[in-house]
């Protein structure tokens, strides 16, 4: 068996993750579709992570910028940013809400700030809803 390098065990872990985080399944989720002027639609109830209060989801990319969805009642939403406003780092999901790997700011799933270092949530997004179809950017 050949030795790997410490090196090429960290480009293939690094490729691993990218590969895996290229597959994201809220992307490729029927009910969400880009529209024209960088904006995303929302078939809400084609979104199983909104089905409850309290429920987020990444949805996709409006000016290359991730933005997720959050259910904060049972008919109001609110979308944000989910770069992390410390400096910048792309939050990842987690079962309490959203984390910045850099330096562990922790966010509520609808992206209100829980702790530091960053000072301030996850910047809103518009979002408009209209008959169970929720607009983007």
């Amino acid at each position: 068996m050949e030795d790997i390098s410490r090196r090429g065990l960290l480009a293939g872990a690094c490729a691993a993750l990218l590969m895996g985080s290229a597959m994201v399944p809220q992307a490729a989720n029927a009910s969400i579709k880009k529209l024209p002027r960088d904006r995303l639609s929302v078939r809400l109830s084609g979104v199983p992570q909104l089905a409850k209060v309290g429920g987020s989801v990444r949805i996709g990319l409006i000016k290359k910028i991730p933005v997720a969805i959050a259910r904060t009642g049972p008919s109001t939403y609110v979308a944000f940013n989910l770069s992390c406003p410390h400096q910048g780092v792309i939050v990842d999901q987690t079962p309490e809400g959203w984390v910045c790997s850099a330096h562990l700011s922790k966010f509520e799933p609808d992206g209100d700030l829980v702790l530091g270092p960053a000072t301030t949530g996850l910047r809103r997004v518009p979002i408009k809803v209209s008959k169970g179809v929720a607009t983007v950017g």
